[in-house]
């Protein structure tokens, strides 16, 4: 007799965890609305100090712990599977956590304005509350049995887990005084000085308000500008790559790019303020303040960002090594390299517009020049463009049709100056020729590539396709002003391409969609939209 091995490992069912976590996520966000904006209740005015931050905190602490789970799930793919492979069998816990739900929003009914008998039945409420919402969730993804065995088995991680969560906004404000921004925005206002100086300006420095500059043109150099927040974007990306990539590095080597991020963030801010001195001192103000400061660190950051993957990926330091014994296997030529001709065009497409935002006071007006160079990258890659699977899909064409008619529909906020500037005659329609080329066309193109085929491919292997879908649709739409329909957007495009398999079908899509947006603006003079 013979048998068969067949694989024990369950596969864990997608719909309850992203219903269950958007549940959340709607909850969280109604109960902090609500408390914050929706009643007339000033908590200092009215609560002692201390409760009112226990109650702020409270809200953070939760989503510091569900994001500590989250990414525990990441790093450790057998947690899901051990939890959550009957999830969604029951639906009667949901009851709960609406019940948690309503009992968590009763304070609002009564409290009020300078009234500080209300804290104690308040946080009554709240705690009830929170312990069902949150308990109702946790038993609709597993039995309580499973939890307790999970739990007694890994009890020394997730305890770490949960108390750094819980404990997260009272370390936050202890820890404060040693960012020490003064004494980093002290630094950052003497490079600056030095800098500018070495540049040839005569300026006059003033170190205790740490104001910088001329009587035409001055800068105040406060703790928010010292690069904190630059430094914060660059952990988060780091994070996020070596959790992406945590199979191609080497650890913990690899953990030296949160230092080196980290470093050359604050060299580039000292950069980026001297260069925004420089621009106002030299009679630019207005391209100083609202070009240049407005766009300069995401120029910034997106240059970090690209340097610490070109980085990891080429020091074999950082990397691990792929290649056997007898043979090494030679990376293809970058005209034959997929992943490149996915990630390259987007780069230069983004990179041209922090450049045209950084340097012109009209970026708009250079999107000939962008569709140039852009298209020019991905001529560099047309023998792999003309080997995707192109087709017409009717379905692809319908819903493309309807997202561009919903684009159209909603209303939009209309922009002050035409973005074209002064253009008119031969050259306005040069304009026009060269804005629908890289809308209709290269925009498509390059930015489904991007997001639908490389980016929710690499994170659908990590969180699965669901979840995958929203976050590429969020990092879609933060690129567009329009953020809800650029979402609805995005997720319709990541249907197609689940559906066929095929990234020429979300492609045709977004095209479709674009062709009908600019030619309703064509015709109309309605810019604006798109």
């Amino acid at each position: 007799m013979t048998t068969t091995a067949h694989s024990t490992e369950t596969p864990v069912p997608l719909q309850p965890l992203v219903a269950a976590a958007l549940l959340l996520v709607i909850e969280l966000g109604v109960i902090g609305v609500l408390f914050k904006h929706g009643i007339d209740f000033t908590c200092l005015e009215s609560w002692p100090p201390q409760a009112c931050r226990t109650a702020s905190g409270a809200m953070v602490s939760t989503y510091v712990v569900f994001a500590l789970f989250i990414l525990a799930a990441v790093v450790r793919p057998d947690i899901p599977r051990t939890l959550f492979a009957a999830a969604g069998r029951t639906r009667q816990p949901l009851f709960v956590n609406i019940a948690g739900f309503g009992i968590a929003l009763l304070p609002a009914a009564f409290m009020e304005q300078g009234n500080s008998a209300t804290v104690i039945p308040a946080f009554l409420c709240w705690t009830v509350g929170f312990i069902l919402l949150i308990g109702g969730l946790l038993l609709y993804l597993a039995p309580a049995p499973r939890w307790r065995d999970f739990f007694v088995a890994n009890f020394w991680t997730f305890s770490l887990l949960i108390l750094a969560g819980a404990f997260a906004p009272l370390l936050a404000a202890e820890l404060r005084p040693i960012w020490r921004l003064d004494t980093i925005a002290a630094l950052t206002f003497t490079a600056v000085s030095w800098l500018i100086e070495l540049l040839g300006f005569t300026v006059q420095a003033d170190a205790p308000s740490k104001t910088i500059g001329s009587e035409n043109f001055a800068i105040n150099i406060a703790p928010v500008c010292s690069g904190v927040e630059g430094i914060a974007l660059v952990t988060i990306f780091v994070t996020i790559f070596l959790v992406l990539f945590r199979q191609e590095l080497r650890f913990p080597r690899a953990l030296l790019l949160f230092p080196i991020g980290i470093i050359i963030s604050a060299l580039l801010n000292v950069v980026r303020i001297t260069l925004l001195l420089a621009i106002g001192l030299r009679g630019n103000p207005e391209l100083a303040v609202g070009g240049f400061h407005s766009h300069a660190g995401w120029l910034m950051f997106t240059a970090i960002a690209l340097g610490i993957v070109l980085g990891a990926r080429q020091f074999p330091i950082l990397r691990k090594d792929t290649a056997t014994p007898t043979a090494t296997i030679a990376p293809p030529a970058l005209r034959n390299d997929w992943t490149a001709a996915r990630i390259l065009p987007f780069a230069v497409f983004m990179l041209t517009a922090l450049l045209a935002a950084t340097l012109v006071s009209t970026p708009a007006l250079v999107y000939p020049l962008r569709v140039v160079i852009v298209g020019m990258t991905m001529v560099l890659f047309l023998p792999l463009l003309r080997a995707l699977p192109w087709r017409l899909d009717p379905l692809s064409i319908l819903l493309g049709l309807a997202v561009g008619l919903v684009w159209i529909v909603v209303p939009a906020e209309e922009g002050g100056a035409a973005p074209y500037g002064a253009l008119a005659g031969f050259p306005l329609v040069v304009w026009f020729i060269m804005r629908g080329l890289g809308t209709i066309v290269l925009v498509p193109i390059l930015e489904e590539l991007f997001f639908r085929d490389y980016l929710e491919g690499r994170l659908r292997a990590v969180i699965g396709i669901i979840p995958a879908a929203i976050l590429s649709a969020g990092l879609f739409a933060a690129l567009h002003d329009r953020y809800v329909e650029a979402f609805f957007a995005g997720l319709i495009f990541s249907f197609l391409m689940w559906r066929s398999k095929r990234v020429t079908d979300a492609i045709l899509a977004h095209a479709t969609a674009n062709a009908v947006v600019f030619g309703y603006a064509a015709a109309t003079g309605a810019v604006h939209i798109i």
